[in-house]
This record gives structure tokens, sequence and C-alpha cells, in this order.
């Protein structure tokens, strides 16, 4: 009862403060705006209806952040000065003036047409500020002054969007309410009847071949039986068009279906829906379409010296630029003396812009003449391509971001077959902990190289009618060939040479799939002498297998992966999920060819590796969603050195991991290494710490707070284990601290971090701040390992053993 006394009496100061600094006399805030008997509708669309929206607050306290930014960009804060429409005006003015007279004096047009865009843009920044304000002022909002004028058109909007989802005779009234001088809460009284429902569905069409198309078709009908909603009007209406557009009827259009709704006949808040197909004017039925002729037309510059080839049916007028025609062909869904169908219309436009050999890809169809022809008309991209890009980086294993700068050349069309030869190289610089300290420096230049050359086909032994048939699914033949190094300084130097083949091939839009059928690399480590002692200690704690990931290897694999990401994950506002699962087997070189091909002195591994990754966001409201993400992965080693490839192991920790752990410092399991300080035994993070098996879950929520800025809160849970150590056996170690994986055990072993963070979103780049903290360590003995109470703000930010952990990023965690 104090508490509720307390926090009620917080409430009231800070809304008394707030009001009071927000309005002037005569004028309320808009607080609280709420809806009553609202059957089956989201309050949030009901808000959104509303003409007038009240300020966001947090937490449901009186406190908004984004009217405080707005009044600091307004009033003057730090650095901002105070917002001065007048001057912004003045300086508007004269960048016109000045531009103006520039433009006017000079003498080549390209010049001129330099400084016109210059003038817009500049003038277009200030006339952005002239509207909105400020940058505070734009990442903020104005408060919300209440306006009585805008009732009547909330009422309105109401009515007519309950009206369209079948409540036809729903009436609003609204009372408003004053809970102090300057708050206006506003109450809408939504008096909701009973929905319409549709009783069945009737046609009235007098083409009798259309009618027979649409009678066909009946079940698919997205009205009978269900509640009256426009939108489910909509898209019947759409269904319908695809219906037609789609067995010949080139000239149908969306314009020729008509409703008509019947609610006397029934009673009983029942409806008859007549659903009409007009004909089109001065026409007693509609026309179907059969395609008498294909051309792919590719000669834009109308070259006299064009080359114009047939294949199977399809004519391909090339000038400069020449493509094959059998490859094209296998992306193109239209033939004469097929029907028209707009999918197939679209399949290969889409197919033909997935080549990466275009500008735009447009097809028309002519009907002079008494003829149907389509043409593909397509503007090729320039044969070569380079892009440099140069800027900060965070991998998941940084702790600060470090310079990088990456090259990209392409060449397309090399062998005529519109394959596309790539050159990519890289350098940067990282700030990251060594594989045995946990100081974070600029300790590592990671640089290379990778050519890759791609064709639009598979490169397999396929009849003509496979290849047709695949054709659809973007099919992909991909080499590459690359060298990386990578100089870990005080650790090691490190050289891998890669080589791969891929099968690359998409079902629709939303899933990949790819197929490595081989991938070999060859991998030099120059190591220090202080990280060959500390690889010593790994041994002698029985890691053997992470000791030899850094002897000289050559590793071959087959890997399969499959994404499938629905909803367009990540980059929509909505319900999205995305799943990433793969399958790995290495040592297959070593099958073929047999045991040790390159000689002794080489490791060689054999392995199984499998991991799922599942990420989903759950749309709350517009400004607020949830994300859930599990990622388990195992690896199963077999033959002579029973080791994983170093780039093979399983860590966790770090800015897209366990947040509360840095980067690849957590497990294996319940094992821990400890040092005295200060009278106290802490656990040792000085060294990474892989695994053989991975699980990892995270819970976030995510909230916008001002316009470009998001606030999460977060929980982490999870953990690496080996298979088996040879540090101890389970007899010797009651406690069951080595690092092993058990089934009846490992639960107790997950860690467990939950922490906060900002999210600075500018669509094109987000920039993310975490802090975490460890609730639950297993690395500390049985009935110890809860630690949440021993967080110290005090020496928050000394990370040898501290709860509390830094996490820099770039885009969101999942």
């Amino acid at each position: 009862m104090k508490f509720n006394s307390i926090y009620l009496s917080l409430i009231l100061l800070l809304s008394s403060c707030l009001s009071s600094r927000l309005v002037e006399d005569g004028e309320t805030l808009l607080y609280k705006q709420r809806f009553s008997d609202a059957k089956n509708i989201n309050k949030e669309t009901l808000l959104n209806l509303a003409a007038q929206k009240s300020n966001q607050k947090i937490l449901g306290l009186p406190i908004s952040l984004e009217v405080q930014a707005y009044r600091m960009g307004k009033n003057g804060f730090l650095f901002f000065g105070a917002y001065d429409s007048s001057r912004t005006q003045r300086n508007l003015t004269r960048i016109e003036e000045k531009y103006s007279s520039k433009i006017d004096k000079a003498t080549k047009d390209k010049k001129k047409s330099r400084l016109r865009s210059k003038l817009i843009s500049k003038t277009e920044k200030k006339n952005k500020k002239l509207r909105e304000g400020n940058l505070l002022m734009r990442w903020g909002r104005p408060p919300a002054i209440f306006d009585s004028t805008l009732i009547a058109t909330s009422i309105d909007n109401i009515e007519q969007y309950l009206f369209a989802r079948g409540y036809f005779n729903t009436t609003v009234e609204t009372k408003v309410t004053h809970p102090k001088k300057h708050l206006t809460n506003v109450k809408y009284n939504i008096s909701q009847k009973n929905a319409y429902y549709i009783d069945s569905v009737v046609y009235a069409i007098e083409d009798e071949k259309a009618l027979e198309l649409v009678l066909k078709h009946h079940e698919k009908n997205l009205l009978s039986g269900n509640r009256y909603d426009q939108e489910t009007v909509t898209k019947e209406r759409e269904r319908i068009f695809e219906l037609f557009a789609n067995n010949g009827y080139f000239d149908f259009k969306r314009q020729y279906i008509h409703f008509g709704f019947d609610s006397t006949s029934l009673g009983n808040n029942y409806l008859i829906v007549k659903e009409t197909i007009a004909n089109p004017p001065n026409a007693a039925a509609h026309k179907t379409f059969t395609i008498d002729s294909v051309i792919f037309d590719a000669n834009i510059s109308n070259s006299e010296q064009s080359q114009v080839k047939n294949h199977r049916r399809v004519t391909y007028d090339f000038s400069e630029d020449k493509y094959n025609p059998k490859i094209l062909d296998w992306r193109i869904f239209i033939y004469p003396d097929s029907i028209f169908r707009r999918s197939a219309t679209l399949q290969t436009q889409k197919q033909l812009s997935y080549l990466d050999m275009f500008k735009f890809v447009n097809i028309n169809y002519d009907t002079t003449d008494g003829k149907f022809i389509g043409t593909i008309f397509i503007s090729p991209l320039d044969k070569y391509q380079t892009s440099t890009e140069v800027g900060l980086s965070v991998t998941d294993q940084a702790q600060i971001p470090g310079p990088f700068i990456s090259f990209n050349l392409k060449n397309r069309n090399l062998f005529k077959g519109m394959e596309i030869l790539e050159f990519n190289g890289n350098a940067g610089i990282q700030g990251l902990s060594g594989v045995s300290t946990l100081e974070t420096q600029y300790s590592r230049l990671q640089y290379g190289g990778e050519f890759s050359l791609t064709f639009p086909q598979f490169l397999f032994p396929l009849g003509k009618y496979y290849k047709s048939k695949i054709g659809q699914y973007n099919p992909k033949t991909k080499l590459t060939s690359g060298i990386n190094f990578e100089d870990r300084r005080e650790e090691y130097k490190r050289q891998t040479f890669n080589t791969s083949l891929s099968y690359i091939w998409q079902v629709k839009d939303n899933s990949q799939f790819t197929l490595k059928p081989f991938e070999v690399s060859y991998i030099d480590s120059d190591l220090t002498d202080n990280f060959s002692n500390t690889l010593l200690v790994y041994e002698q704690q029985g890691n053997l297998s992470y000791a030899r990931a850094f002897s000289p290897a050559f590793v071959s694999s087959s890997n399969f992966a499959m994404e499938l990401n629905l909803n367009n994950y990540g980059l929509t506002y909505r319900d999205a999920a995305f799943i990433r699962a793969n399958i790995e087997t290495g040592g297959n070189f070593e099958v073929l060819f047999g045991e040790n091909p390159f000689g002794d002195q080489l490791e060689y591994y054999k392995y199984t590796k499998s991991e799922i990754d599942l990420r989903q966001t759950f749309r709350m409201n517009s400004l607020t969603e949830v994300a859930y993400r599990a990622h388990i992965g195992v690896a199963f080693v077999y033959g002579d050195n029973n080791a994983l490839p170093y780039e093979k192991y399983y860590f966790a920790g770090g800015s897209n991991s366990i947040r509360a752990w840095r980067p690849r410092r957590l497990g294996p399991g319940a094992y821990g290494t400890y040092e005295a300080e200060a009278g106290e035994t802490k656990v040792n993070y000085n060294r990474e710490q892989p695994g053989d098996i991975i699980i990892e879950t995270s819970l976030e929520y995510r909230r916008k707070l001002l316009k470009y800025i998001d606030g999460a809160i977060f929980v982490d849970a999870g953990n690496v284990w080996l298979w088996k150590s040879e540090t101890v056996t389970e007899t010797d170690d009651p406690q069951l601290d080595d690092g092993v994986f058990r089934f009846n055990s490992f639960l107790e072993e997950l860690a467990v971090g939950a922490g906060i963070g900002v999210r600075v979103d500018f669509s094109f780049l987000i920039l993310r701040l975490d802090g975490a903290w460890k609730l639950f360590n297993p690395a500390y003995p049985k009935g110890e390992r809860f630690v949440g109470d021993e967080l110290n703000f005090g020496n928050l930010f000394d990370f040898r053993d501290n709860t509390f952990n830094i996490n820099i990023g770039i885009g969101y965690p999942f």
C-alpha cells in the first residue's frame, strides 16, 4: 500500500511538472485517449484513427522523451543553439541569391547543372529545417495540445473503419475529462452492433467463357461464410483479376469487377454478394490472347549491324552485347502458341533481372495487325564495374570499432554466357582481445582477396527439359578461390588459401539453398613463443584438439545450407521470422584420395557439423516489438587428431551472443579457471573457450523512444560444451565442471545475462550500444552461481571479473 501511494504521488508530481511547462494559458495537453466496448478491434488501430495523437510516455509515467527532445532543440541544449526560424529563413534567402548569381554567370551548361544540383540540395535542407525544426526537434515531437475540433474527425474515422469491417450500425460518442488543470483525457464510447456475415456469392457474368472460368475456381473465393471486410473484398477482386490475367485475358482490368451487397433478403445480419464482371466497352465478351511470337531486343542503339538469331521459337536481336540464347531461354517463360499469362511475364522479368546483366527488363505486348507479339526490352549494365568502401566495422569478436577498406571489381558476360568474374579485396584493423588475454587493442590486421566466377546455370549434366524447369529457381554455379592473411600481434600469423564450388538456387523469393560439393583450404600458422606456450597450457588441461587447431593443416569439406526469410525479416515492421540451417562434413578429400594425401606434416580433419538458427520478431504495436532467437549447433570429430579446425569451433559471448560475457570467453559448460585477487577467488577469462556444442537463446523487448532512437531490454542464456575432456573424469570430478556436455546437467550450466540497450536507427545504418550484466555464472561452484547481486557500479568498467559488460555493434544482434 505504501509503495502504491509513493508511485501515485510520483505520477501526480511529474504530471503537474510536465503539464505546466508544456502549455500556455487556456491550453491543455492531450494526455490519454481510451476506447470502450470495441470488439475484435486492436487498440493501436483505433489510436491511429484518432485525428490527434497524445505524446508517447514511458512505462505509464507522464514522462515523454520525444517532448523533452523537442523542447531542448527549441530552447537550446549543450552545443545545440535555440531554434531561430527567422535566422534559418535569412540563410535560405542568402543561399538562393548566392547560387542564382553563380548560375547566371556560368557559361557552360555542365557547370550550370552542377550549381543547380547544389542549390536544390542546400535549399532542401534549409526548407526541412523551417518545416520541422533543427535536429533535436526532428528527433522529438511537439507537445500534443488538445484541439476539440478534431474530435468529430476522429469519430468519423472510427465509424468509417468499423463500417468497412462489417459493423454497419456503429455509433461513437466521446467524453472529455480534465484530471488536472492542464491535462485532457478523451474517452470514445463505441456502440458496436453485431457484424454482418456473407452467406453466399452469386455471379452476374454475361460472358459464358468468363463465367465458366469463375465457376471452375469458385471454391477459392474469399467471401463466402466470412465476416464482411472491405480488405477481403479487395483481395477477392485481386484474386479474380489474377485468375483472368493468367488465363489469356491480356486486356482484362480490375474495373470490370463489381460487388453488390444485399442485406435485406436474409436478415439476421447476413449478406448476399452479387459479383458482376462487366464486358469491355462495345464488346459482347472478353477476348483471350495467344502469343504469336516473342522477341528479345538487346539492340538498344538500333545498330544496323545487329545480329538476329532464332532459338526455340524466340527471336534474339543483339547489337554490341551478345548473350548466349541457350542460357537466356532457360530464364524466359513466355513462348509462341501459349496463352498470355501475367505470372509467366513477371517470372521472366524477375529471372532475367537476377542475372545482374541488365539495368532494367521491360516486357511489352503489341496487339496491332491482328498479332499478339511479346517483346522483351533490356538495357545492359556496364561490362566493368568497380566499387570501393571505407569505414568502421565491428565484428562479433571485436570490442571496439576498427577501420577497413574493401574493393570490388566485376566483369560481366565474360564468355558471352552471362558469367560474372568478380574480385573482392579487403583490409582492416580490428580491436579485440587476444586468444589468451583480455586486453583490448587494435591487435588484428586482416587482409586478403578472393576471385569468384559465377555461371547462371548448374554446371551439371542435366537435360534441356530439367534445365528449363530449374531456370525459374535462379540457379547459379559459383567457383571461388582466395587467400586471407591474419596477423594477431603477439600471438600468431595465419595464412589461409581457400577454393570452393557452390550450387545456389532460390525457391520463391524468401528461401535460398546452397550446396557446396567441395571446399578445400590450406592453413599455415606462424606462432609466437608466448602463444606456443599458451597452447601447451591448453594441451595440459586436456584440450588437445584446440591446441592442434593452429598446426599447418589441410581442410576439406562439403556443406548444404538453407535460409528461409518470412515477411522480410529485419526489413519490415511486422511479424517476421528467419531460419538458417546447415550440415557440413569434413575430411571428404581424404576419403577419395586416401589418408594424408599431402604428407604427414599437415593436420587433416574429419568431422560432422550441423546447426540451426531461428529468429522471430513479434510486432506488438507501432512502437514496440519482441524479438527471439534460438541457436543450436553440434560438431562431432573423428579421425587421428580428433580435432576441429580453429574456424569450425563454436564460441559464446560477445555483442551478437551472450552479451554479459566478452567475446569467446564463456564456457565450456561449468568449467572455469580461477585466480586470487585481494583475498577473493575470481574467474579468469583471459583465454578463449572453444566448444563442440553451442546453445544460445535471447529474448529482447524493443521500443521506439525518439524518431531515430530505440531502446531495448534483453535476456540472453546459453553456453558451449565439449563432447569429452581429458582433464578429469566424472569419478574424479563430482562437481562436473570439466566442460563436458551431459543431458542431466546442461540446463544447470546455462549462463544467463540481462541488460539494456540503445540503438540509433538511421534506416540505412543502425548503431547499437548494449550494457549487460551476469545473472547466472556456471563457472562458479553449485550454490554460488547466482551473481546478479554482485553488480558494482563503482567498478563498472573493470572487466576482469566484473558482472557488467559493454557491447558496441552495428545492426541488431539478431
